[in-house]
């Protein structure tokens, strides 16, 4: 979200289309290792502006129909106009692609003219961030895992002493 460290960041935004692919693929190379895993390596990425709507509560992201006519999921993290990160974790983001998203999502235009559509930022899959990147998942040694069979034992043990004091609850009050 715009925020006042960023003011000078606006007078920036006049950057040539080079410029800005050099800028996302530059963010882009923090989430690689995670599009290698998961083996998309060709994976949509488009960092974008998280704001708050005139006349809305939640923050949204913006993305040009020409963006959602690709007809898949879109990996993204927020950044500045300027196309700098504006989350200390690097936060990666999903949009799981919604057929229905020309009808459900709303059509904004732009002083310029340029139409986008509107996505709640709520509707986004948080993928990771620094903090949980790099972490490999540990595995368990099958020796590590419990026997069912000692499960099973242990239970129809205490069956047994549960039987047993009901046998002898049973015995007190029949006296």
């Amino acid at each position: 979200m715009i925020s006042s460290k960023n003011q000078k960041n606006i007078t920036n935004v006049n950057m040539t289309p080079t410029e800005r692919k050099e800028k996302i693929a530059k963010l882009r190379k923090e989430h690689e290792d995670y599009f290698q895993t998961i083996d998309e390596i060709d994976a949509l990425y488009m960092p974008k502006m998280a704001y708050r709507p005139s006349g809305k509560d939640d923050l949204h992201i913006s993305f040009f129909p020409s963006e959602l006519e690709k007809g898949g999921e879109i990996y993204t993290e927020f950044v500045s106009i300027a196309y700098d990160s504006e989350d200390p974790k690097r936060t990666l983001y999903l949009y799981k692609y919604n057929p229905h998203w020309k009808e459900e999502y709303e059509l904004v235009t732009s002083n310029s003219g340029f139409e986008r559509h509107l996505i709640p930022v709520n509707e986004l899959r948080i993928i990771n961030d620094v903090t949980s990147r790099g972490k490999v998942a540990s595995i368990l040694k099958i020796d590590d895992l419990p026997n069912p069979d000692d499960i099973a034992k242990n239970d129809q043990e205490w069956l047994k002493r549960i039987a047993i004091a009901l046998e002898s609850i049973a015995k007190s009050i029949n006296k």
